[in-house]
This record gives structure tokens, C-alpha cells and sequence, in this order.
């Protein structure tokens, strides 16, 4: 089961009926028990989920980059669930080492690529760099989690998140469907989920959810 990978977890879940999240208990005990290590389960999802409309999008963005008294890693995470539309569930999992600052500026990776993190996003993400909390633990101090929580080895609370960024007016699927939107005018979600570290048929169930036609680029390619 230590084979087990996060391409294997979304593939599985993508190919198969809604009964599989039944197998979530089972697949929570493995990761507790460590038989399987870097794995996230998706939340159950529906095809009605809602979408932000593009002011709410804006608004979203205006909020994370110009809060005054969000900290630093909440705002952070935040932009990565708008920009690249990432489920908080795998944003809080992220590790130091998948970000890297140089001559390109900030990039991340999600996946097989490392992609570009816009300014001023980038800004937001190098202060929360700069003072990660949850270091100040005698276990904790040397933690490679980009969102290390209160807990050794442990990220920040998903769930904790989520509600955080509510109270501020954002609503994290809708935000998620509105940036697979933006991005699935731009890029085939085949592409996407080589770039963005998931399994093809996740691209395309994401966005069918945000109202794109993935057989419109399919017939495209062919030609």
C-alpha cells in the first residue's frame, strides 16, 4: 500500500461512481497509521457546486492582497486557491521546497512544472515565508510544511482555514470553480493536470464543474 500515490487516490476517485468516497474511513485510518505517506482525499463534490461570478472573483483577489489583519499564511493560501485552483485540503500540505525564488521570480509546483506566482500575489507569499507560524515549538522548529499548524508535523487545519476565509466573505469551492474556469480558457485540462499534479480525469470533472466543454478542446487537438 506504500506504493500508493496521489495520481492513484484522484484517478481512482474520478473513474468511479460517488459510493467510492464510502472508502474514505479506510483510506483516513491508512493515513493515520502511515501505510500511505503526501496523500490528501478529495471532499465529496457535486456537480451543482457553486461559482463565484467574475466581481466576486476580483473581490476575492482584492481582499487576500490588501487585508490588514488576515495573517499573512491565510492570505497566502487563499491566493493559491484563486490563482491556480488548488483544494485547500492539498494548499495546506505543501512543503518548502515547492516554492523557489530566482531570476523567474516566484514559482510553485503542484505538479511536473513550476509555475509562475504573479505579482502581487508573490509578495504576500514571501512575507508569510518570512514569519511562518508554528515554528515555536520545541518539536516544530526545523518544519519543512510551507503551513506548519500548532501541531508537530502536523499543517494547519483544513477545516480551520476554510472557516477563516468564510468570515471574510470567501467561499472557497466557488473560488476554486471560478479559477478552473479562467484557467480552462487558456490551457486543455489534460495540460492542466500535468502542470497542476492531478489525474486527467480530475481536470476534466473540475471543468465540466465550471461550465467548460472538455470535448470542444478534444476535438480541437484532433485536428
Amino acid at each position: 500500500m506504500d506504493e500508493c500515490t496521489q495520481h492513484d487516490i484522484d484517478a481512482w476517485f474520478s473513474n468511479g461512481t460517488t459510493t467510492r468516497q464510502h472508502a474514505n474511513n479506510f483510506l483516513y485510518w491508512a493515513i493515520r497509521q502511515r501505510l500511505v505517506r503526501n496523500i490528501t482525499l478529495p471532499l465529496p463534490t457535486s456537480r451543482t457546486s457553486p461559482l463565484a461570478s467574475e466581481d466576486e472573483h476580483l473581490n476575492t483577489l482584492r481582499a487576500l492582497l490588501l487585508h490588514d489583519t488576515l495573517p499573512a499564511a491565510h492570505r497566502a493560501i487563499g491566493l493559491m486557491l484563486v490563482l491556480f485552483g488548488q483544494p485547500l485540503s492539498r494548499i495546506v500540505q505543501l512543503r518548502t521546497d515547492q516554492l523557489r525564488d530566482g531570476a523567474e521570480g516566484l514559482q510553485v509546483s503542484f505538479g511536473s512544472n513550476w509555475l509562475n506566482v504573479p505579482e502581487p500575489a508573490a509578495a504576500v507569499i514571501r512575507v508569510h515565508l518570512t514569519a511562518r507560524p508554528g515554528l515555536n515549538t520545541a518539536a516544530n522548529p526545523s518544519s519543512q510544511l510551507l503551513f506548519p499548524g500548532f501541531m508537530p508535523g502536523r499543517p494547519m487545519h483544513v477545516y480551520a482555514v476554510a472557516n477563516i476565509l468564510r468570515a471574510i466573505g470567501i467561499r472557497p469551492l466557488a473560488a476554486r470553480s471560478r479559477a478552473w474556469l479562467q484557467m480552462v480558457r487558456e490551457a486543455p485540462p489534460s495540460v492542466l493536470a500535468s502542470a497542476l499534479g492531478i489525474s486527467a480525469a480530475t481536470a476534466m470533472r473540475y471543468a465540466e464543474r465550471a461550465g467548460t466543454d472538455y470535448l470542444a478542446y478534444a476535438s480541437i487537438a484532433k485536428r
